[in-house]
């Protein structure tokens, strides 16, 4: 699968899930937790976003507490999040949820904020097409990328117990 879209860089590490989306947010619809998506780092983001475009991050991205603070994501309509590395929950949901985390060492040497990316699944590669360069992501194991194509675990899970 090829997923095309803008970068939005974040550069820093240790973006928290409160920095994703702040906690007071929880108990909104996602559509409406989209609209606070970023904006402690950048007020405008949300905004901005369009369907398709991706953050990408540092290291540790989505440290901090279990907040699902990636549904604000998925609600701008991000297919997936690109970061030096994730913390282990926030990987996790995202898997669970049907969004691509794509670790990839290097990452923030590659793009900058406007240039639009390819996201290659399937050869684990990130390519710039605004500036040419291409690096190679993580892989990740056969089971997540099936849940994650099927759209999350829920989805995963009932096309498995149809299989049966």
């Amino acid at each position: 699968m090829k997923l095309t879209g803008k970068v939005w860089k974040f550069p820093q590490d240790d973006i928290n899930t409160g920095l994703i989306r702040k906690q007071q947010y929880n108990h909104l619809p996602p559509q409406e937790q989209g609209k606070h998506c970023m904006e402690t780092l950048d007020a405008t983001f949300a905004g901005k976003v369009q369907p398709g475009d991706f953050i990408v991050a540092g290291n540790n991205f989505g440290c901090g507490s279990s907040t699902p603070a990636h549904y604000s994501m998925m609600a701008l309509g991000m297919r997936a999040v690109v970061a030096e590395s994730f913390a282990k929950l926030f990987f996790s949901n995202c898997i669970g949820s049907g969004l691509w985390p794509v670790p990839c060492a290097g990452v923030l040497n590659l793009v900058e904020t406007g240039d639009t990316i390819e996201i290659d699944t399937d050869a684990y590669a990130i390519r710039n097409l605004t500036n040419g360069k291409t690096l190679s992501a993580q892989q990740l194991p056969p089971l997540y990328r099936e849940m994650i194509e099927a759209g999350g675990e829920k989805a995963y899970l009932k096309k498995r117990l149809a299989v049966v």
